[in-house]
């Protein structure tokens, strides 16, 4: 168990700029002596750690540091392949496909078929959304801001100017997270509501943790998460509860009543919900069940 916390160290490491002796045994769910003995046990190794005294402070690993491939066992080549197999399906890039198959090659005594298989194609982005993608890796990677028009849900169109710091794949779609100059903030895109994306030629610097950031928004973001309760029957509970976890909270008679926690004006969770209408019913709260009955009701005089 200790090999593996001060390889999964030495791993972390590799990816951060600078790690805080309480990150590191938050992380691997230790105590922070513990963390400073596997420190020095690295470092008498040969492992070329550094602390940095400060505000900023914490434990960094030499760039120039690399880690000989025989560390990589059996299953971490089978995790490997399968996620480079799973962003091959979503992300038809040519240099992924390239890189799953070199891989395979060099990892040629795992048993392929014996991996789960996840396929993400059916709900794969067009090819000029992929191209997209690659324009904003680009970007990302070269440190240049990009500029785009973009259209949110209710139809407002603006022009944008984003430092992008990363790109990546949920509820089916690409997004890119950057810094937005105009509003002197984070902001998340999605993808295949951009157009006209074009590189400029102004650089940008950030020496914060990408991920760090990303989790603030995230939280941010979750601030406006709303509890909602459904009732339905109990012989749908699989299929309610393929989409929604949440929590079972009590029983009448033959039916459930489930709390749910959902983003507030998250277009796919109310598309999802408004489509389990004729199964679930929305108990509370009451402004965002008049809102599904508002958006029924403009479906109704459509079709009339």
């Amino acid at each position: 168990m200790k090999i593996e916390r001060l390889i999964g160290i030495i791993f972390y490491l590799i990816n951060r700029e600078c790690v805080t002796t309480n990150e590191l045994a938050q992380k691997f769910e230790v105590s922070r002596r513990t963390i400073l003995r596997d420190i020095d046990t690295l470092t008498l190794a040969g492992i070329p750690i550094y602390s940095e005294l400060g505000v900023n402070g914490g434990y960094i690993i030499n760039k120039d540091f690399k880690v000989d491939e025989k560390i990589i066992d059996s299953n971490n080549k089978e995790y490997i392949l399968l996620a480079l197999n799973s962003l091959r399906t979503v992300y038809g890039n040519k240099k992924i496909i390239e890189t799953y198959e070199k891989m395979k090659h060099l990892y040629n005594d795992v048993n392929i078929n014996a991996l789960p298989d996840v396929d993400f194609s059916v709900v794969t982005e067009s090819p000029q959304i992929i191209r997209c993608v690659d324009l904003i890796n680009k970007a990302t990677k070269e440190h240049r801001t990009i500029k785009f028009i973009y259209t949110n849900s209710a139809g407002h169109t603006k022009k944008v100017f984003l430092n992008p710091l990363h790109t990546y794949y949920r509820w089916y779609s690409w997004y890119v997270f950057g810094y937005d100059t105009s509003k002197n903030d984070y902001r998340m895109f999605k993808v295949v509501r951009m157009k006209n994306i074009s590189l400029t030629k102004e650089l940008f610097q950030t020496k914060d943790n990408i991920a760090d950031l990303l989790s603030d928004f995230e939280k941010r973001r979750n601030q406006t998460n709303i509890t909602v309760t459904l009732s339905y029957k109990q012989e749908i509970d699989t299929l309610v509860n393929e989409y929604f976890k949440g929590k079972i909270v009590e029983t009448v008679n033959d039916c459930f009543i489930r709390e749910i926690e959902i983003k507030e004006n998250d277009f796919m969770t109310f598309s999802i919900l408004l489509g389990l209408c004729d199964k679930v019913k929305i108990l509370s709260p009451q402004k965002y069940k008049e809102k599904v009955l508002t958006h029924i009701r403009k479906i109704k005089k459509n079709f009339t």
